[in-house]
């Protein structure tokens, strides 16, 4: 290896540098990676840690210093990085600096987990489990909203669990009023339930336990992992599944603790929806060995993605500006078969599994609008070209003021790419004057085009509503969360039609939500107060 220049004052070492990101776990996690990475490293160190849970505290000293070689980790694939070829690179220089930023939450990344014991020290809780407890993690909180890569689990699957191990069951950790843990309380009225104590705290615990079930969550995956369990139920659900999350690998299948129950593909949605789904998919789960994990981890998906069916003549996990309007959530939890056939590898997702048999069987791949009557074709389009305005502009604003931007979505192309975009904010909205008091009878809206899934569930719910004076508002429709709807191409706009007609002279569309607001076209049609009064007259 050549020296380096004196005159250039690069730092002479090789170090990774981590940016932390999420709870306490991700950063362990993190941690951890870095650690494993550096051991392929020679002479490379650590900086930029802060778990002051366990006391570490390594400042990042690089800031102030110059690298011949700077590797970014957020700028390479971020969820499966090339280590080997990372750490080759890394030992060919004198002189680099590797940034991490990514979660590295890959089995590729981690030693043994007797490895860490020392770095993440076992203290004995105050609460004792018992060898013939068996401590079931519960994660509520923020999640009970719905959060799709951490799913509720079944209250169903503990009972299979409790049934068939024979063990008494603990219930440990976010455990606040809510109707899942109401029913989980009733279904389990002679267990033991443990509210959380704090992070420190509930680690120790679960890590206590002979017989962990763990939550859907990185904090119970990685504290169950560092225990001395001799048995750990994990749910292929949410990000453990191989088809939910293909990103994302903490299956441990030479483990030989972990015992693997395979569900239908299970997205984390609101509370009442996940209790419905829980209850339509009972039974449903079944126990899968670890070489079935580990085909599902590598070989899946069995069937190749359809070529043809995605723009960019490439198979891609998720179709990027398809023209097909999709919902992943909704087709899953709707068709629980298919959910299935994913989750046992057949398929890369539901959009594959709409492509390749849904589409045979007769299924839906959005949620249907249905009970409005048909649209009268003879009554005119009352917001085109009308005057409109909006909550605010964007970067990607088409126009340079709020009524050049917001006049886009009524000026008759419902083709376009795009009609106007508010900035993410709380409650944005878009609203067009009619000019006077009108009847509507009905209004179609038009997503963006050709934009994927995660970018046309903004609109997801969608709030309509009408006045007369601009300051009292009332609802003419709403949509359900997680509804959505497609543009022109896909031929799928959201449309509400009713007979008897609302009067307004104002229509304004919001999302009761921080988040941008962007749609193609809006079309209101109806009829003016004038027309049909010179009809009467």
């Amino acid at each position: 290896m050549s020296q380096m220049p004196p005159e250039h004052h690069f730092a002479r070492r090789r170090v990774i540098a981590l940016r932390h990101r999420g709870n306490v776990a991700n950063k362990m996690i993190q941690y951890i990676g870095a650690l494993a990475m550096s051991k392929r490293i020679e002479q490379c160190s650590v900086v930029g840690v802060s778990i002051p849970e366990w006391g570490i505290e390594i400042p990042d000293d690089t800031q102030s210093q110059i690298f011949l070689d700077n590797i970014d980790l957020w700028t390479w694939d971020a969820f499966r990085p090339h280590v080997g070829e990372i750490c080759r690179l890394a030992n060919r220089s004198e002189s680099v600096r590797i940034m991490m930023a990514d979660h590295l939450q890959r089995m590729e990344f981690l030693d043994l987990p007797q490895d860490y014991h020392s770095l993440f020290p076992y203290s004995s809780p105050e609460r004792k489990i018992g060898e013939g407890d068996l401590l079931i993690n519960i994660r509520t909180a923020e999640i009970l909203q719905g959060i799709a890569h951490y799913p509720l689990l079944p209250i169903d699957f503990y009972e299979d669990v409790v049934a068939s191990t024979g063990l008494n069951p603990v219930f440990v950790g976010q455990l606040g009023d809510s109707e899942y843990v109401r029913q989980l309380r009733s279904r389990f009225p002679k267990a033991v339930f443990y509210d959380s104590q704090g992070a420190r705290a509930d680690f120790d615990l679960i890590r206590s336990a002979k017989n962990i079930v763990v939550a859907v969550s990185t904090f119970s995956w990685l504290a169950a992992w560092l225990s001395q369990a001799q048995t750990i139920f994990l749910p292929l659900s949410g990000f453990y599944n191989p088809a939910h999350h293909r990103e994302v690998d903490l299956l441990p299948i030479d483990d030989p603790r972990y015992r693997y129950f395979l569900f239908p593909l299970n997205y984390g949605v609101p509370e009442e929806q996940s209790l419905e789904y829980h209850r339509r998919i009972s039974g449903r789960w079944k126990e899968i060995s670890r070489n079935q994990v580990a085909l599902l981890k590598t070989s899946a998906p069995f069937l190749r993605v359809p070529r043809e069916n995605y723009d960019s003549g490439l198979p891609s996990r998720t179709a990027q500006g398809s023209a097909i309007t999709f919902d992943s959530i909704w087709y899953a939890h709707r068709y629980i078969d298919a959910a299935m056939e994913i989750s046992e590898g057949w398929f890369e997702d539901p959009l594959h599994h709409y492509l390749e048999v849904g589409r045979l069987r007769g299924y839906q791949p959005v949620r249907q609008f249905d009970g409005h009557p048909p649209i009268d074709l003879s009554m005119p389009n009352l917001a085109l070209k009308k005057r409109a305005t909006q909550s605010s502009l964007s970067q990607w604003s088409v126009g340079s003021t709020l009524e050049e931007d917001a006049g886009n979505a009524v000026n008759g192309n419902p083709a376009k790419a795009l009609g106007f975009h508010t900035e993410n904010i709380e409650t944005p909205w878009w609203m067009v004057d009619l000019e006077e008091p009108s009847q509507v009878f009905a209004i179609r809206i038009f997503n963006r085009d050709r934009i994927p899934e995660w970018m046309q569930r903004r609109t997801s719910p969608i709030v309509v509503e009408g006045s007369n004076d601009g300051d009292l508002w009332k609802l003419i429709f709403s949509t359900e969360p997680g509804q959505i709807f497609g543009g022109y191409s896909a031929g799928m706009p959201l449309v509400w039609s009713s007979d008897l007609p609302v009067e307004a002279r104002y229509v304004r569309i919001s999302i009761p939500r921080k988040e941008y607001l962007h749609l193609s076209e809006v079309e209101i049609y109806g009829r003016q107060q004038r027309t049909i009064h010179g009809t009467g007259g």
